[in-house]
C-alpha cells in the first residue's frame, strides 16, 4: 500500500507511535490543523523502495534479523523463520535481539547465530548480508539497521533521525504505529503482516520455539515435584499481564471464580502463575481463591526457562495477550487468550483455542494505558464465557 499524508517533518511526529494530537484528539496528518515543522530537519525523505529483490534460486543467502522488542514481540516474530528458510533453503540466518529474549531463541534450530544488541556487534557492520529485516521502527532497531550493508533491507529504518519504512510493503505496519484509528480497523493477524512486510507467502506458520534437554529436565523435574502425573488433566492460568496497559488482565474477581470453579474437579489440576510485575496482583488472588489441593500455585519468581517447561506440560492455557500466549501457540497448546486494549485481529490461536474480547463496549484496541470508563472490556467478559471457552461445557 501507498502512505496516505504523512507530516514526517513536523515536531509532533515520531514515527514509532501516535503523536499527541491523534493520542488526544483521534486526528492524522491530512486532518491536522497543528502542523509545526521541526526546523532541525534538513534532508528530504526520499522514496520508498518497492522491496522486491530477486535473488537467483540457487544462492547462497545470507539473513540479518532484528528484533529487540518485548520476549514476547521476539518470540511470535519466529513464525518467519520456517517461511525463510522454504524459500532460501540455502541460507543462514543472523539475528540481533536482546539478551533477555536468549531463552526464547536458544534452541531454535532455524537460526543460525544469535548477537546481543548489547555486545560489540560493529563487524557485522562490515558484512554483507543479501536480506536485512527490521520489523522494529523504534530508534534503536532502526540504528542497527542503517549501519547493515545488504541487498535488500525490509522493514525500517532511520531518515533523519526518525522511523521510516525501508520497503513499500513496511508501510502497512508503519501506518498502524503512527495512526490508531488505522491500527483499530487492521483484519490482519501479525504472522501475516510480517510475511507481507518480508515479500514472503504466508502459509499460516506458526511461531517457532525449540525444547532444549535443559527445558525437558526441567518440566520433568516440576511434574514430579507438584504431582501433577497424578491428575488426569492440567489447566494453566496465568495471571499477569504487565503494568504497561491498566485492562490488559482480567478482573481479579473473574480469575478467582474461574480457579474455583475449575477446581471442582479433583481429577483436574489448576496452577496458577504470573511474573513479578504482577506479583501484588497474584497475591491478591492466591488469597482468595478455594484451598483446592489441587489448585497448584507457581508464584511469580519462575525463570524464562521454568515458565517455558510448565507450559509444556499444561493441557489447556488462559492467558492474556502475553509471553505465555506466544509460547502456548508455539508449543501447539490449546489457548484461550483475553484481550481489550491491545490489538484481538493481530492475535491467532492456528485452530486450537480461542480469542475471547467483550461485546460490549466499542472501544477495543484503544492502547490506552489507563481507562476511566465504569463499563470496560475486563469487566464484561464473564467467567461463563471463558470457562465454555476452556472446557466446552457451558455452566448451569
Amino acid at each position: 500500500m501507498k502512505l496516505p499524508i504523512v507530516h514526517f517533518d513536523c515536531v509532533y511526529f515520531h514515527g514509532d507511535k501516535p503523536c499527541q494530537p491523534n493520542k488526544l484528539y483521534g486526528i492524522f496528518c491530512d486532518t491536522c490543523n497543528l502542523y509545526e515543522r521541526d526546523e532541525e530537519i534538513r534532508e528530504e525523505f526520499p522514496a520508498i523502495m518497492p522491496g522486491y529483490y530477486e535473488i537467483p534460486a540457487d544462492k547462497f543467502v545470507k539473513i540479518i534479523i532484528i528484533k529487540l522488542d518485548a520476549m514476547g514481540d521476539v518470540l511470535r516474530t519466529t513464525s518467519i523463520l520456517p517461511s525463510l528458510k522454504k524459500k532460501y533453503p540455502d541460507s543462514c540466518i543472523y539475528w540481533i535481539t536482546k539478551e533477555r529474549s536468549f531463552p526464547v531463541l536458544k534452541d531454535n534450530l532455524l537460526i543460525d547465530e544469535i548477537y546481543f544488541d548489547s555486545e560489540d556487534i560493529t563487524h557485522l557492520f562490515n558484512e554483507e548480508f543479501d536480506i536485512a529485516i527490521n520489523l522494529d521502527s523504534g530508534v534503536e532497531s532502526c540504528t542497527i539497521m542503517n549501519n547493515i550493508i545488504a541487498g535488500e533491507k525490509s522493514g525500517y529504518e532511520l531518515i533523519n533521525n526518525k522511523p521510516y519504512p525501508a520497503n513499500e510493503p513496511a508501510n502497512q505496519w508503519y501506518l498502524m504505529g503512527i495512526d490508531d484509528n488505522f491500527k483499530k480497523k487492521n483484519n490482519k493477524t501479525y504472522h501475516r503482516l510480517i510475511h507481507e512486510i518480508c515479500s514472503l507467502p504466508y502459509e499460516n506458520s506458526k511461531p517457532f520455539l525449540g525444547i532444549g534437554s535443559d527445558v525437558k529436565k526441567r518440566a520433568a523435574e516440576i511434574k514430579k515435584s507438584f504431582g501433577i502425573d497424578r491428575y488426569t488433566g492440567f489447566f494453566l492460568v496465568n495471571l499477569g499481564g504487565g503494568n504497561r496497559w491498566q485492562y490488559k488482565k482480567w478482573t481479579a474477581e473473574g480469575y478467582t471464580e474461574l480457579i474455583n470453579r475449575l477446581s471442582q474437579n479433583p481429577g483436574e489440576c489448576v496452577g496458577i502463575i504470573a511474573g513479578d510485575e504482577d506479583r501484588e496482583f497474584y497475591n491478591r488472588i492466591e488469597n482468595t481463591i478455594a484451598k483446592n489441593d489441587n489448585i497448584i500455585k507457581f508464584g511469580c519468581d519462575n525463570t524464562v526457562e521454568d515458565f517455558i517447561s510448565i507450559i509444556t506440560l499444561t493441557d489447556k492455557i488462559f492467558t492474556s495477550d502475553s509471553l505465555a500466549f506466544h509460547i502456548a501457540t508455539a508449543l501447539d497448546k490449546y489457548v484461550v487468550v483475553i484481550t481489550g486494549p491491545t490489538s484481538n485481529t493481530e492475535l491467532d490461536v492456528f485452530g486450537s483455542g480461542r480469542i475471547i474480547v467483550s461485546k460490549e463496549v466499542d472501544c477495543l484496541c484503544c492502547y490506552l494505558n489507563k481507562c476511566d470508563k465504569t463499563v470496560t472490556c475486563m469487566n464484561t467478559v464473564s467467567v461463563p464465557q471463558v470457562y465454555e471457552a476452556l472446557t466446552g461445557e457451558t455452566e448451569t
